[in-house]
């Protein structure tokens, strides 16, 4: 049996704007649960009323005491219809807008507390990033000192050399985390400087630069690019952005595969995606890859190295310049990541 592709899709947009999405929608939940009990019990006393008309109308017509015609035509009963109908109306109108201005403040209230959280989150980023820097400069910088000072055996060598890789590594996920704090702080998108930037062009030169790391890795890189592409945003965010997506193709793409950068206009839209065909992600963990610290089995297996942040700052990324992140993945066959731009 063969698998079928599987693909997720994550919806951009700053932390701000996707809580004041969220809360529109609560909103709205709470507001149509009140507003169909509201309408189920008017609709059940109007009911109530002109049954209980149609009882005494019907006693009278027992009695004798009550005139010819319908229940329409008896003094005073259609009138009485009527403006309960009106009053009814008119209460559930005034319900519904309180309940509106009520619908807001508690969806607002339910959503404080994972808003807090979220802040806390990004702090916890900021903080821990901070703290790491300066110990792990003085770790590379005390390595380094001993290697350049010679005199010592191989094993000790390789050690040292072992702890630079690792210390690197660190770094690397250090500033990754501080990127990741400085993207979701409040006000971070307004605050990123926005040029014309020719994505092509970008990805050209990208490419060009890891093209050697892909043939002594046995890969081969391949780059389908429109002659211009332009987008508007960040050029630093945006080249960071493609590294770290063409870096996770080529750290899970065996030697012998292929990594395919592509770069397209259609209509208003400039799409850029990078295919590969590596090992793939589990359907189960596709949904969670731009999580901060995520880490498929497949991923831990492979011994890539990483620290799971490359994807979440993609993400946030495109959360900044208000475009969308698509992945799309086979098991065993390969991955395609797509990021999506509004053109410029």
């Amino acid at each position: 049996m063969i698998a079928s592709r599987r693909s997720v899709a994550r919806d951009t947009g700053s932390s701000a704007e996707r809580f004041r999405a969220a809360r529109r929608k609560l909103s709205f939940l709470y507001l149509a649960i009140i507003v169909a009990i509201v309408v189920l019990l008017s609709a059940s006393l109007y009911e109530f009323h002109t049954h209980d008309v149609e009882n005494i109308d019907h006693r009278r017509s027992v009695a004798g005491l009550r005139p010819e015609g319908g229940l329409e035509d008896q003094p005073g009963v259609a009138e009485y219809l009527e403006s309960l109908g009106r009053t009814i109306i008119l209460a559930d109108i005034i319900t519904i807008v309180v309940a509106g201005a009520l619908s807001w403040l508690l969806a607002t209230r339910t959503l404080r507390p994972i808003r807090v959280a979220v802040e806390a989150e990004q702090k916890f980023y900021a903080n821990a990033a901070h703290d790491l820097r300066t110990p792990l400069a003085v770790m590379r910088s005390e390595a380094e000192v001993a290697l350049r000072a010679g005199g010592m055996e191989s094993d000790a060598r390789q050690v040292i050399e072992s702890s630079l890789e690792e210390i690197a590594r660190m770094s690397t996920m250090v500033e990754q985390m501080l990127d990741l704090a400085r993207s979701g702080s409040p006000g971070a998108a307004a605050a990123v400087p926005m040029v014309k930037i020719d994505l092509a062009q970008t990805a050209r030169a990208l490419t060009a630069k890891l093209a050697r790391r892909a043939e002594s890795a046995g890969i081969r890189l391949v780059t389908d690019a429109d002659a211009a592409a332009c987008i508007s945003g960040n050029p630093f965010a945006i080249e960071r952005a493609l590294f770290n997506v063409l870096e996770n193709a080529l750290a899970y793409t065996r030697a012998g595969g292929e990594v395919t950068v592509r770069v397209h206009r259609a209509g208003g839209h400039v799409t850029l995606s990078v295919s590969d065909t590596g090992m793939g992600i589990e359907p189960a963990d596709l949904p969670h890859i731009t999580e901060p610290f995520f880490r498929g089995d497949r991923a831990r297996g492979a011994h890539a190295g990483g620290a799971g942040l490359g994807l979440t700052i993609v993400r946030t990324t495109m959360e900044e310049h208000r475009g969308s992140f698509l992945a799309e993945s086979l098991p065993g066959a390969g991955t395609t990541i797509t990021l999506r731009f509004p053109a410029a």
